[in-house]
């Protein structure tokens, strides 16, 4: 329903605004892949009457550009993966709202703001951004000795300590299953290094790094669980729930989720939920989709648009987003500044916590935090056609089985799409 709601919405728009001549009034036309943005432009025009911004949704604004010859040209641009090699040349250098001191370098993640850098000068900014994380019910708390993180050997340790097995040698309790969500084996090789990256329009990687990922995963199973099967078993016998039930259902120890998953559902009054991060070395990886924003390079209205984007990135305004948004009780299952944490630092170290009380107790640590690199527009579905599920397999096989066949059908899917 909410996704047939953004739908409408987006055709409501699109149909005026294609309606009224760009010529005439002072519109600027962002494009989002976050529906939310709609709240963001409605504060947003109460108090700029001179500037009337509408929004065009957008499923994967990176995958529509260059517009279409008979569509609106958008002024602002707003969503993942906009920072890969085919997407730099439709952005206008954003030098100039530091120069002038619209905004300060300090207000961001130093990481999060150098990744919107080409040839050293910023041609996107960061909006949003989310991490990876288990979940455990809270009176397992006295197991989970590390206040804020946990490494993935320490996840495999406590889990292993967790398990249970009956008289008949089955598993009634299995602490952690990695297998079970086909996100983890993929964190797993963003934490060995597998760097998976686009170069000269091909995806590539380290090779050794992903061996050393099955090889650490398959180990993982064996030692920990017993087997990969026995952990299949279980987890098709007992964790058909929600990851939130999953993980207080008493049956395993952890559940594998990410923050904008965890805060949708972790309310004041949840207090039978706890959380930690997951890093390896000095590193919590970012989700590849964080939200980054940036100026058309034909933007019809780049006044407008600077008008906007500097007006959003202040922490006074995201307060009142979120104020409002609390009040009205509007889009609630949606966490922070466009689904995740914001990017200005501000934002989820003082005002954050008052709308999500858990994070007082555990802020991520804003110097582990780690981007990814630069991946194409379709790279959701690269991941789920091509990469998760060879991982899973080589997991499975004592054997490491060829890629090709898994892209060779994700290429099949894209033509067909």
């Amino acid at each position: 329903m909410r996704k047939f709601t953004a739908l409408l919405l987006s055709v409501f728009i699109t149909l005026l605004l294609l309606s009224c001549s760009r010529k005439t009034d002072n519109r600027t036309v962002i494009w989002a892949s976050s529906p939310e943005f709609a709240q963001y432009i409605e504060l947003f025009n109460r108090t700029h009457p001179e500037n009337n911004v509408v929004l065009v949704y957008k499923e994967n604004p990176a995958d529509s550009l260059p517009p279409a010859r008979d569509e609106a040209v958008p002024d602002i641009i707003a969503g993942p993966y906009l920072r890969n090699d085919k997407t730099w040349l439709n952005f206008k250098s954003l030098e100039f709202l530091f120069d002038r001191s619209i905004l300060s370098s300090e207000d961001f993640y130093t990481q999060l703001l150098d990744a919107g850098k080409q040839h050293g000068r910023k041609y996107l900014l960061p909006v949003s951004f989310n991490l990876p994380c288990v979940m455990f019910a809270s009176e397992n708390r006295e197991l989970v000795t590390n206040n804020y993180t946990l490494t993935l050997d320490q996840i495999r340790e406590i889990s292993a300590g967790f398990n249970k097995q009956n008289k008949n040698g089955a598993y009634t309790r299995m602490g952690f299953t990695p297998l079970s969500y086909p996100d983890f084996p993929y964190l797993v090789a963003r934490l060995f290094d597998v760097n998976f990256r686009v170069e000269k329009g091909n995806v590539v990687y380290n090779n050794l790094a992903l061996k050393d990922t099955i090889d650490y995963l398959r180990n993982w199973s064996d030692s920990a669980n017993q087997s990969v099967q026995t952990e299949d078993d279980f987890a098709y016998k007992y964790l058909f729930m929600p990851e939130y039930r999953q993980a207080t259902s008493g049956r395993c120890l952890f559940s594998y989720t990410t923050s904008d998953q965890l805060f949708r559902f972790m309310h004041d009054e949840d207090e039978e939920i706890d959380y930690r991060w997951i890093y390896k070395g000095d590193s919590i990886p970012v989700e590849d989709s964080f939200v980054m924003m940036g100026i058309y390079d034909r933007a019809e209205n780049v006044v407008g648009a600077t008008e906007f984007i500097s007006w959003f990135l202040q922490s006074e305004n995201q307060k009142a987003i979120l104020d409002r948004k609390a009040k009205a009780n509007l889009d609630t299952e949606k966490f922070g500044i466009a689904g995740g944490f914001s990017a200005v630092r501000e934002v989820n170290d003082r005002i954050l916590p008052l709308y999500y009380t858990k994070l007082l107790s555990n802020l991520p640590p804003s110097q582990m935090i780690t981007v990814p690199e630069k991946l194409p527009a379709k790279w959701d579905s690269y991941k789920e056609i091509v990469i998760e599920p060879y991982i899973n397999a080589a997991v499975h096989s004592d054997v490491l089985p060829e890629m090709l066949p898994y892209i060779r059908e994700w290429e099949k899917q894209a033509l067909d799409n």
